[in-house]
């Protein structure tokens, strides 16, 4: 923990003596409740080696994963799997929901929605989950679809958590009480997004007092921090400062690292924002980047990059905006990308059949014992329906026949164009090298020339112009006819969304499309490597990709 404090005193040595002072005293106190947690650590850890059967083990282990989460979200994560791995050598229904349970939400803090999402589904059609399980994984699951921007889903979920909440019997049940807490704040949040501020603060204020009524600290300080975060929206500046503060005191005492990285955050970019003060607001963004990749919290590290990228392009200083955005974009094109979101929705469709496929089971079930409580009465009744069931499953048979059809032939088509653009890929690196290979021949023959007789040095020029006749001068035009020949419509739906594109930036767009690397388009273009990636951010810039989540490939391949 020292040398965490100590790699923070460096960056702070510049700023004004009370404030290095008040963070200074704040790393301490970081330090001091470090130490605290790393003594339960370790001696879980103890408890770990001594434990004289899998069950045990199993039980500390969770225990683990649940301590080092918030500090330390990859160990969290190892630690689940430990848990997983060992609840499925038990082979016991209810410590595997438990082990799911530990892993999915590891999953969740360290941004893989799609294998959270999956776990957590995995759950809600488990027999052995108790209504607990249910309740904390639909909750989960509202947080993964509001992390994907889908509210209404989101929305949905929380409720479906809140009427589990109010079945349970105790009243005064303090975690019922810290429950419905988080799903307020939840809720909130969603309000804030959709701009529908009154709902918000209403929410926000009961999700406050009731994380205070079950003494949660982590929660209030979460809830400070969204509180904060919609009056500065309303420009209510005093109070914005005022909740953040106080929640950044709150992450300090518990040492929430996972949520002092998003204090960090969110003062950051108040303080740049709001109060126009880039000096303090960089500190914070720093601070929130450096624990951010410290602890593996590689949303944060994207959001505070970006927000650092924009207070140093306001100051005009463009070497430090390029050295942040290229880490923004690095960290982005990691976190977020298309196949994220299409995994998500393939596996919420296949969650929404299943549950139908149930439905119908248990009506089918119903309704076989209906017929054998009338069969002597409706035994001829009972033979139509039979018959009617049997057509409409070959019925069904037929259409996911038809379906498994239309994909093959999809994928099939997908390969064809794969494999066409690896040729053009190929043919055009092929005809580059033939023309380099052609003009060093002539140019050796061409010294060669001086050197020899009279006789001689015809006989040399016939092969020069033979060989330069093999040249392909226009090369790059001849690129763009093939690659049009491939795809079609790719350039006239490019130039009818952005007509003010180059003929250059066109070519560039083409080249990414094949999903050619920077240096096959150096070597093709003749250009260096440096250019190609400027010209790959000044692309984003009139594709209207900056400052968005959206690969550029990934936006190409899906024009066209």
């Amino acid at each position: 923990m020292l040398s965490v404090f100590f790699a923070y005193i460096r960056p702070i040595a510049a700023l004004h003596v009370k404030k290095r002072g008040m963070i200074i005293l704040y790393l301490l106190c970081m330090a001091i409740n470090a130490n605290g947690q790393t003594t339960q650590i370790d001696s879980l850890k103890g408890r770990l080696k001594l434990a004289g059967n899998d069950n045990q083990k199993l039980k500390v282990t969770l225990e683990l994963s649940a301590l080092v989460a918030n500090s330390d979200p990859i160990s969290g994560w190892k630690y689940a799997e430990d848990a997983m791995q060992l609840a499925n050598k038990i082979q016991s229904d209810t410590l595997l929901i438990k082990a799911k349970s530990s892993l999915a939400t590891a999953y969740l803090q360290i941004g893989n929605y799609p294998r959270a999402l999956q776990l957590y589904q995995e759950i809600l059609k488990s027999k052995a989950a108790n209504p607990n399980d249910i309740l904390s994984t639909n909750m989960n699951i509202g947080i993964i679809y509001y992390y994907e921007s889908n509210f209404a889903t989101a929305i949905s979920y929380y409720d479906k958590a809140l009427y589990l909440v109010d079945k349970r019997k105790l009243e005064k049940d303090k975690k019922k009480t810290n429950l419905e807490g988080k799903l307020y704040n939840n809720l909130g949040i969603i309000y804030e997004v959709l701009k529908k501020f009154d709902k918000a603060d209403l929410f926000y204020s009961k999700a406050l007092d009731m994380s205070k009524q079950s003494n949660d600290q982590n929660s209030t300080a979460h809830v400070l921090i969204n509180w904060g975060r919609l009056y500065s929206a309303q420009g209510k500046s005093d109070l914005t400062l005022r909740f953040y503060l106080q929640a950044l005191n709150i992450r300090k005492k518990t040492n929430n690292n996972l949520g002092l990285t998003q204090c960090y955050i969110s003062l950051g970019a108040f303080y740049f924002e709001q109060l126009k003060d880039y000096r303090t607001a960089e500190t914070y963004l720093k601070q929130a980047i450096a624990l951010g990749q410290h602890n593996g919290s590689w949303i944060n590290v994207h959001l505070a990059s970006e927000y650092l990228y924009k207070l140093y392009n306001q100051q005009a200083k463009y070497k430090e905006a390029f050295d942040a955005l290229k880490l923004s974009k690095q960290v982005s094109d990691s976190l977020f990308n298309a196949q994220k979101t299409n995994k998500i929705t393939e596996l919420e469709t296949q969650f929404q059949i299943d549950l139908k496929q149930k439905e119908l089971e248990a009506k089918e079930r119903e309704r076989d014992l209906y017929y054998v409580l009338v069969a002597i009465g409706l035994g001829f009744s009972l033979v139509l329906v039979s018959l009617l069931f049997y057509l409409q499953r070959n019925k069904v048979k037929n259409s996911l026949l038809e379906q498994a059809h239309l994909r093959m032939e999809k994928s099939n088509l997908e390969k064809d164009i794969e494999l066409k653009n690896k040729e053009l890929t190929t043919n055009i690196l092929y005809l580059m090298q033939k023309n380099e290979l052609i003009e060093d021949i002539c140019e050796k023959l061409v010294e060669i020339k001086g050197d020899v007789g009279e006789d001689s040095k015809q006989a040399v020029q016939k092969v020069i112009i033979h060989l330069q006749s093999n040249l392909s001068p226009e090369l790059l035009q001849e690129f763009e006819v093939r690659f049009k020949q491939v795809h079609e419509a790719f350039f006239d739906a490019l130039k009818k969304q952005f007509p003010s594109i180059s003929p250059g930036e066109r070519r560039l767009c083409a080249f990414l499309k094949l999903n050619m690397t920077t240096k096959e388009i150096a070597t093709v273009t003749h250009q260096n490597i440096k250019s190609i990636e400027i010209a790959r951010a000044r692309l984003r810039k009139k594709l209207n990709l900056t400052g968005t989540d959206q690969n550029l490939i990934n936006f190409l391949s899906q024009l066209g």
